[in-house]
């Protein structure tokens, strides 16, 4: 049997584990203080004019980007996401999918309680507030405008981006394990899945840019610069190993790539 290639760091990496954390803190700490802030804000203003504005100029490009903030389109991206993790030659490769697959569950498990931590510091020191659609005008707002589409379009706390985070981390995973046309794919949706949320104004530019990023800034540091995750996702393999192969039993299921490298 062919011991699959790792898809975590097997050693310590000091200097990168370090740098990442650096550049993480340096991130926050320039939307924390005040005159960061105001930079920040004003940049934010501008994207969301750019973005949100242009949906006033046609109503077929204003549904698109609805639908797109629609949870049917948000339960298809997962899917989407799923695919590059458990079909070969998109990020892993065959031999390292099922190790993939479990490893990606744990770095969203890892990543929960810092994004719960970050949120509850946002919301108690003010830092995180309504989203751009509730605060900014004029502002094109679904829930007005196309009232049939149900599409989210604005939050009450909208710092950090929970989808920017879940993408920047999925997007990290794939690109330090492999660099191919399936993860320049990759690239090209994860970055095209931030936008609905920025069109729509339920989200901040600064929610995915700072907020997001320095979430997954982190959470890669772990998972590529140091060993734990690695060891971690051994003994889950360990133990999910069984569930797999009793999965990979059943027709047609068993014909996967995921059940059969």
């Amino acid at each position: 049997m062919i011991t699959p290639d790792p898809v975590f760091s097997t050693r310590w990496r000091p200097a990168a584990l370090i740098g990442m954390h650096l550049a993480a803190a340096l991130l926050l700490l320039s939307f924390i203080n005040d005159a960061g802030h105001s930079l920040w804000r004003s940049l934010d203003a501008q994207v969301f004019q750019a973005l949100n504005g242009s949906l006033f100029a046609s109503e077929g490009w204003a549904s698109f980007w609805a639908w797109m903030n629609t949870r049917e389109v948000d339960a298809a991206s997962a899917v989407l996401m799923l695919v590059f993790l458990v079909f070969p030659g998109l990020g892993l490769k065959r031999s390292q999918l099922q190790s993939g697959f479990t490893g990606f569950l744990l770095l969203m498990i890892l990543m929960l309680p810092m994004r719960e931590a970050l949120s509850e510091y946002s919301v108690s020191t003010g830092l995180s507030g309504p989203s751009p659609s509730l605060q900014l005008e004029p502002a094109y707002r679904f829930s007005a405008e196309l009232p049939d589409i149900p599409a989210k379009d604005s939050a009450s706390t909208s710092f950090p981006g929970d989808h920017a985070s879940v993408l920047m981390v999925w997007l990290g995973f794939l690109l330090f394990n492999r660099r191919s046309l399936g993860t320049l794919a990759a690239t090209a949706l994860a970055l095209f899945l931030m936008l609905p949320r920025l069109f729509g104004g339920a989200h901040w530019f600064t929610d995915a840019a700072v907020g997001g990023l320095s979430l997954a800034l982190v959470t890669l540091a772990w998972a590529f610069a140091s060993p734990l995750p690695h060891l971690i996702n051994q003994g889950l393999m360990r133990l999910l190993g069984p569930l797999y192969r009793l999965a990979g039993r059943i027709p047609l299921l068993g014909r996967l790539p995921f059940f059969t490298g």
